[in-house]
């Protein structure tokens, strides 16, 4: 042994997956020759040993490579470390060579595992650092050199990756004395590293470490043998070789042994380490005992005593069973304990020989995190939950393995650790590029949400339940409820505790965007219904507007000068940090406004720990402003105006219809109170009746001018007369569904241009008309890869989005494309951002969009003025789905626009 610290080899087996299809591949041959390629990487040797051997032999070193110490360099420095294929190519070995440091060992692997996983990405493949895959897995067939089956290889039908540490000791005797009396702290430290939940066929088996189960089943497998000599490891082998049930040394499988140079003594435990920091840790601890042992061996007083096989055999199905979510049973006194406490009991006990290696501290900081973050199979079965997608879990793993995300980062001293812990900042994001608006992809919260998510943090599950609860009971009580698809009574509306955030130079650049975008729809609106300037320039063909559905005749009802679309929707989705496009526009009936304003309410009531209260708008500020745009809207001459607001009968008992008729003072009316004479609008109360000076509609225009007035007689003609007289203002007017167009939507960055000379300032979904020859032939070579809707789809409906659709559907949709493309439009797929949103139990990612609004008033000059309140809504999807309307079970957040 070398003077000072004992070095530690770490080697370990990765897997190789698919990065489109997240399944395992047999690609190691070319991703050692891309890494010879890139000069400079990790690959060593190529193959080591026969096609099919695992890499780690039963005593020793990597198959083609030496096993021991750092060949003759420096102390805490590295040998040459090397990389091999294993596993008929499945698999990669990466040995990092010896190191007498921690943090320079834990360097060492994080730089390989970024090596490799460069040179794998140069041809679409990843690495994961995990037991086995949540994926059907590579299947193996006999090879010549491998008799099948045979005991101890009999599960092997699928790729499974493991680790092994190696110790520095004397000779082989000292390494199996060492051997025999570490076992009691194996189950510890396989409950740290547990990685494999899922069953080959990708099922979740319950257990945190199926490999565990899969190798000790055997006869082939031991813990250790109970000797204290070389000698006496040899004729244990004897004595099972001489039973015909075991083939050759190279099948029996210990977990600790001496090296085959007895060099070193190693652990090698059954799953990879999908965290760099717990593979240190265990490394550290296993370094720790092999020191303790040893300073204890010429102790007279201490006598050794093998664990009993039955206690031991409990302590390793327990570890594998639960890992470090649930108790272990401590060997020493055969009791269950809670794993956290025999984890701090073990450090404690190892605490003088760790300090005396001045990395007390640092193990301590490692296991801080460790402990926040819980095991990768519990990580996984969180990453899986959010949207029961397999994909998701190997993204997950992906990540942790390259260091993109550390799990320990999260559990931070702002005491963020437990609710955050099961919280991938990542996830779908490595499978579909979506990004996080409240995480980092290095799983720090955002500067901004800081605050907010310490205070969810402290609340706790238990409490956070308890809340929610009474938040519920309120919005109930209010009649804050929606209908949802299978469902027979309103559910109350389902709110998250997690706001959403917008900062103030976010929400400037929204605003900026979507106000110009509705001054330049308001112009369009009056052209098409007016002159046509836009058509005869041909930005928008005349037969675009003839197919559209909402371009009516109605739309010509508007008086010169008079505004079509005062309240205007957008949807929005942020792509990116700090930035968004618009998905959608509504220039007929934007709602949300009312419903913005309650949630703060019971967010505020609900939640008072949180804080910023005096740094956000108060979304009242919508429903005043819209009180001032619906007065502005008025007929010329009219100073103060009366207002209604019509709805449809069935919803008298609407909560934000309620609420907005309260806002701005005026009367629910249902088209049967409504009479039109002398060219005005007249709300008829039995005997009595007033007139109505801007009727704001909140119901669907063609059922409100098909509707049968107060006087019997059909509301169209009339309306729409008194509309062209000036004697009632309709906000938003009839035939504005031309502007909202699917169609038109494609086109409105040349409307901006058309109508203001100015580009857009914020961005939209590239859409492409399938009425065009040109790009419906682009949408058929890619129509796997588009979002295909109706131009007069709604809701949702006849929309094929190709990534999820069946070759039948696509030829479908591909031979109506052909017949009649004028009727769709195409669009790249979207994917919506998330945001941590609590399930019960812990947070968890949704994805969310956004409804924001603009409010324009005519200028003193006849200029249109356009101002976005700030105050938005906040759309969330159910699990599983990035559908966000709210009768699919989707909710909303509470929506915290930053003062500049």
């Amino acid at each position: 042994m070398t003077d000072g610290q004992r070095w530690i080899r770490i080697e370990e087996e990765l897997h190789l997956v698919d990065l489109r299809t997240r399944r395992p591949v047999r690609r190691a041959p070319e991703v050692l020759a891309s890494a010879d390629e890139q000069g400079g990487g990790p690959a060593g040797d190529t193959a080591g040993g026969p096609a099919g051997d695992t890499i780690f032999g039963p005593a020793g070193g990597p198959a083609g490579g030496p096993a021991g110490g750092p060949a003759g360099g420096p102390a805490g420095e590295t040998a040459v470390g090397h990389v091999v294929a294993a596993r008929h190519g499945a698999l990669l070995v990466s040995d990092v060579g010896a190191h007498t440091g921690l943090a320079q060992l834990g360097e060492a692997v994080r730089r390989s595992r970024s090596r490799l996983a460069e040179a794998a990405g140069g041809i679409r493949t990843g690495v994961v650092a995990a037991g086995s895959l949540a994926s059907p897995g590579v299947e193996f067939d006999p090879t010549p050199e491998e008799p099948h089956p045979a005991p101890g290889r009999e599960s092997q039908t699928r790729a499974a990756a493991r680790f092994r540490v190696v110790v520095e000791v004397a000779d082989a005797d000292e390494a199996q004395y060492v051997a025999r009396r570490a076992v009691p702290v194996v189950p510890v430290l396989l409950a740290m590293a547990a990685s494999s939940p899922y069953w080959a066929d990708g099922r979740d088996s319950g257990y945190a470490s199926t490999r565990t189960f899969e190798t000790r089943w055997s006869p082939s497998h031991f813990t250790a043998f109970p000797t204290d000599t070389a000698d006496g490891v040899l004729a244990a082998e004897d004595e099972l070789l001489d039973t015909g049930v075991v083939v050759g040394r190279e099948s029996i499988d210990v977990d600790i042994r001496p090296t085959r140079d007895g060099a070193g003594v190693e652990l090698r435990a059954c799953d990879s380490c999908s965290t760099v920091d717990t593979l240190v840790v265990v490394a550290a601890l296993f370094r720790a005992t092999v020191d303790r042992i040893l300073a204890q061996r010429d102790d007279p007083t201490r006598r050794w005593d093998d664990p009993s096989p039955a206690v031991l055999d409990a302590a390793f199905w327990r570890a594998a069973r639960s890992g470090m979510e649930g108790d272990l049973v401590d060997v020493s006194t055969g009791r269950p304990r809670p794993a956290p406490e025999l984890l701090a009991d073990l450090v404690e006990g190892l605490a003088d020989r760790l300090r005396a290696g001045g990395e007390l501290e640092l193990v301590n900081d490692l296991l801080d995190g460790i402990r926040g973050a819980g095991t990768s199979a519990a990580r996984q079965r969180a990453a899986h939950r959010r949207r029961g997608r397999r994909g998701d879990v190997i993204a997950v793993l992906l990540a942790e393995t390259v260091d993109r995300i550390r799990p320990r980062a999260v559990a931070d001293d702002r005491g963020m650790r437990s609710m955050l812990a099961a919280y991938s900042p990542l996830g779908e994001a490595v499978t579909e590029e979506v990004h996080d608006e409240a995480i980092t992809e290095d799983g720090e919260p955002r500067p901004e949400y800081v605050d907010v998510l310490k205070a969810v943090s402290d609340l706790g599950p238990d409490a956070l339940c308890e809340r929610k609860a009474e938040v519920d009971d309120r919005l109930r009580d209010l009649g804050v409820t929606l209908k949802v698809y299978g469902r027979d009574e309103p559910q109350v509306f389902p709110l998250d505790a997690v706001p959403r955030i917008i900062p103030a130079d976010q929400w400037a650049r929204i605003s900026a965007g979507i106000e110009q975008r509705a001054r330049a729809m308001e112009l369009f609106l009056r052209d098409i219904y007016g002159p046509g300037e836009i058509i005869r320039a041909g930005v928008v063909p005349a037969e675009a507007l003839e197919r559209a559905p909402g371009f009516r005749p109605t739309g010509r009802s508007v008086p010169e000068g008079a505004l079509h679309a005062p309240v205007c929707g957008v949807d929005l989705v942020s792509t990116s940090p700090g930035e968004w496009i618009v998905l959608e526009d509504n220039l007929r009936m934007a709602g949300g406004l009312a419903i913005a304003a309650a949630l703060r309410d019971r967010i505020s009531e609900g939640f008072p720990e949180f804080g910023a209260r005096s740094e956000i708008h108060d979304p009242r500020i919508g429903l005043d402003m819209l009180t001032q745009t619906l007065r502005a809207a008025a007929p010329v001459g009219v100073d103060d105006p009366a207002i209604a607001v019509v709805i449809a009968e069935d919803e008298l008992g609407a909560f934000d219809l309620g609420q907005v008729a309260a806002a701005i003072g005026g009367p629910l009316v249902t088209p049967d109170q409504l009479a039109i004479e002398d060219s005005r609008l007249w709300r008829v109360d039995g005997d009595e009746r007033t007139p109505v000076d801007v009727l704001y509609v909140r119901m669907d225009e063609e059922m409100l001018l098909s509707s049968v007035g107060a006087d019997g007689t059909v509301l169209r003609r009339g309306l729409l007369g008194a509309m062209a007289e000036g004697g009632v203002a309709v906000v938003n007017a009839p035939g504005n569904g031309a502007a909202d167009d699917k169609a038109i939507y494609a086109r409105v960055p040349r409307i901006i241009d058309f109508y203001l000379g100015e580009k857009p300032l914020i961005g939209q979904v590239d859409t492409y008309l399938c009425s065009d020859p040109e790009e419906r032939r682009q949408v058929l070579d890619r129509l796997g890869e588009l979002v295909v809707k109706p131009i007069d789809g709604y809701g949702g409906s006849g929309i094929t989005v190709g990534p999820e659709c069946s070759p039948r559907e696509l030829d479908e949709r591909r031979d109506e494309l052909r017949r009649h493309g004028e009727r769709f439009v195409a669009q790249e797929v979207q994917s919506l951002s998330t945001l941590p949103t609590f399930d019960g139990r812990e947070l968890q990612r949704r994805h969310v969009d956004m409804r924001a609004f603009v409010m324009l008033r005519p200028g003193d000059s006849g200029e249109i003025l356009a101002s976005a309140p700030p105050v938005a809504l906040t759309r969330v999807a159910p699990a599983g789905t990035m559908v966000v309307n709210a009768s699919s079970g989707g909710g909303g957040k509470d929506t915290w626009i930053h003062r500049a």
